[in-house]
């Protein structure tokens, strides 16, 4: 009988060096013998992996061999290595894989694998593993969810919930569910903390069945910050940053949180980055124009929100921010104009009627920002902690206080940000600013 001949597969390889990996002594990585061409960083934080390698590399022998007299945040470091990835992916042979709370450390491909490796799944890919019907109504949800109206944001929580009884095992959509509710507690409407901690549970849940699915550790992360739990969310954001190449809700998720954390200048970078990817989202470049403001460039924002608002001509949010970003730069009587022409209706963004009422406030208008203000007394703590930088325009900065401490006593999940905006830095002159503080860490 005729025997088949199977060959035999090569070997697996032992080291980076099979795959023509070297680390030189100068410092430099070499690839088949010839330089890699790589920023500084990365080229430190590769030539520390293969030097180590097999070991995992722990973060501090990083922040002490790589970043050195400089700062290293977990975020930075996460940002490096995924930055690092696309060049590995593309010459073949190694990863990086990230080890939980720990660091990080090389990983080998078999010898024949192709030099090209295959992008992962993204989460569209994922959203579509699904019925049509139920694909198409997890995409609306998530569209509703992006407009960011109360009305748009309960209308996607309840498609998403009956979507979820119907498909119990669609994954996509207990995220999409997550990334609902998190995006209306970033938009001020009153979510009760118990929903929140059942959304976290849900996506703990989802860890153990699909740990590699994309998006879910940025969810988690984003929860995590919605409850002021940052030292958590901090760990999270890294694992979400180095388990993929970032897509840009996962950087949107990392710049609000490092703005909520006093870390504007990196927030506006990862949102740069986040908008390379979505060039197209009012609500990552609102919010980079925010962070820039932040951390004192505000030539930079002003350049921002007139992109974003060029971008978006005809969307409201984009427009009345750029009026508020005009307004808090220089307020004049034009502004004031346009703020007047203005139509607010039920559907709107979550921030006009706080935003309108700043630009009215900051123009001399006050009548017509108390007005506006008057207008949410009925509303959650939370909706009404955006008002906070109106009232220190009117002048009433013990109201601004007490409600900053009321939104604080309640939990109010945007409240970090609101507190590390130039606009309400106003606040801190105020002698319960320590009070506001403690009660804010005691959460």
């Amino acid at each position: 009988m005729m025997r088949r001949h199977f060959p035999d597969k090569p070997p697996a390889p032992h080291s980076p060096a099979e795959h023509g990996y070297t680390a030189r002594d100068d410092g430099f990585v070499c690839l088949h013998g010839l330089p890699l061409q790589l920023p500084p960083k990365e080229r430190a934080v590769l030539h520390l992996l293969l030097s180590c390698w097999p070991d995992v590399v722990p973060k501090e022998v990083f922040a002490n061999r790589v970043w050195r007299a400089q700062a290293m945040s977990d975020e930075s470091l996460a940002r490096c290595v995924a930055q690092l990835r696309p060049t590995l992916s593309a010459h073949g042979g190694l990863g990086i894989s990230a080890v939980y709370r720990t660091g990080y450390r090389l990983t080998l491909a078999p010898a024949s694998a192709p030099a090209a490796a295959i992008p992962p799944l993204s989460r569209l890919h994922h959203e579509a593993m699904a019925q049509p019907r139920q694909v198409a109504t997890l995409l609306h949800a998530r569209q509703l969810t992006h407009q960011r109206t109360g009305a748009g944001l309960l209308r996607a929580q309840a498609l998403l919930r009956e979507l979820i009884t119907q498909a119990p095992d669609y994954l996509a959509a207990k995220l999409a569910l997550a990334e609902c509710m998190t995006s209306a507690v970033s938009c001020g409407l009153t979510v009760q903390s118990d929903n929140l901690r059942e959304s976290l549970a849900q996506l703990r849940l989802i860890e153990v069945q699909a740990p590699d699915l994309p998006g879910l550790h940025a969810e988690m992360a984003h929860l995590l910050d919605c409850q002021w739990r940052f030292s958590e969310a901090r760990d999270m954001h890294a694992l979400a940053a180095a388990s993929a190449a970032p897509d840009d809700q996962t950087l949107h998720y990392l710049g609000w949180h490092q703005l909520c954390t006093g870390q504007a200048r990196e927030a506006a970078e990862s949102l740069r980055l986040a908008l390379d990817l979505n060039p197209f989202s009012v609500t990552l470049g609102v919010l980079r124009a925010r962070c820039l403001s932040a951390c004192g460039e505000l030539q930079a924002g002003l350049a921002q929100a007139e992109q974003t608002s060029h971008m978006a001509p005809d969307n409201l949010a984009a427009q009345i921010y750029l009026l508020a970003y005009q307004a808090f730069l220089a307020p004049r009587p034009e502004l004031l104009a346009q703020a007047e022409h203005i139509t607010l209706g039920p559907g709107t963004w979550a921030f006009a009627d706080s935003t309108l009422a700043y630009i009215f406030a900051r123009c001399g208008a006050s009548e017509q920002a108390r007005k506006l203000v008057a207008k949410a007394a009925n509303e959650g703590v939370s909706m009404r902690a955006n008002h906070i930088a109106v009232l220190l325009c009117l002048g009433e900065l013990d109201q601004a206080m007490a409600l900053a401490l009321a939104a604080a006593r309640q939990g109010c999940g945007q409240l970090p940000l609101i507190l590390h905006t130039p606009e309400n830095a106003g606040l801190r002159q105020h002698p319960d600013f320590a009070r506001l503080h403690a009660l804010m860490g005691a959460h």
